[in-house]
């Protein structure tokens, strides 16, 4: 199985809508975005949005949203980031008959399961955490006799890393009961793609490798103690073409330019 991981659109309804120093405007890093994907030099079973589909809840900027990215040539599952709001995002953007309080679900693709979780229940924002409905239900899925390759999806970066500005500003607030409810399944699990940082890491630990996605708008640094937001006016824009196979992953990082 092969997906693209994407992140962190951040989409404004104006078109030349900009951010304190920045220079690009997400509406066109996300038109960029739709552009590479649509045109790369093979054909990948779905793309995941880890997040952050808007810049905030917004029902005009969803609208846009779903001018610009749905002209994405394959399916793409999406999740709700801190600037989503998860039921605006089912009603407006996906345009669901039925809406639920948290987007939280399962599929299957290629005999590889995926599980996508909404990491924005109460905290202090920008952190967010998974209620514990919604952490129950991934604890049964995780228990369960299950033979599949496992790959889940979450917005918020989920284990402290010693960076302060990551840890104590940016992490999910329960982030370690979501590591130990992954637990029983860290064999088959693949896993763990994530958005909200804003840049590529990757963590392993307990034999479950977390992977963040760069955003399609601007990216952030984390340099060991980093107490604060800082804009990172190098990186490009980007996104990872992610293969799953029954027994290893294989991440390939890219750039573009808009």
């Amino acid at each position: 199985m092969r997906f693209v991981h994407i992140s962190d659109t951040h989409i404004h309804p104006e078109r030349d809508y900009r951010y304190e120093e920045l220079l690009l405007s997400p509406f066109r890093g996300a038109e960029q975005l739709v552009y590479e994907i649509n045109n790369l030099p093979f054909t990948p079973d779905f793309v995941l949005h880890t997040g952050d589909v808007v810049y905030d809840p917004d029902e005009t900027a969803y609208k846009t949203a779903r001018d610009i990215l749905g002209q994405i040539r394959y399916p793409v599952y999406y999740l709700a980031g801190n600037h989503d709001d998860s039921q605006m995002l089912q009603r407006v953007f996906l345009q669901s008959e039925t809406v639920a309080p948290y987007y939280y679900y399962t599929f299957e693709v290629d005999g590889v399961q995926v599980i996508c979780l909404d990491s924005t229940g109460p905290a202090t924002a920008p952190s967010g955490t998974i209620v514990p409905e919604q952490l129950q239900w991934l604890e049964a899925q995780c228990r369960e006799p299950d033979s599949r390759p496992l790959v889940v999806a979450v917005h918020h970066n989920v284990l402290p890393v010693g960076i302060p500005w990551l840890d104590d500003f940016m992490r999910m607030a329960n982030g370690e009961a979501l590591h130990q409810a992954l637990l029983p399944a860290h064999d088959r699990l693949r896993g763990v793609f994530s958005g909200h940082i804003h840049q590529n890491q990757q963590v392993f630990r307990d034999g479950i490798l977390y992977v963040s996605a760069l955003s399609s708008w601007y990216q952030l640094m984390s340099w060991p103690d980093q107490e604060k937001t800082i804009h990172d006016n190098e990186t490009k824009p980007g996104f990872n073409v992610v293969t799953v196979t029954p027994n290893q992953t294989r991440i390939r990082q890219h750039h573009f330019s808009v």
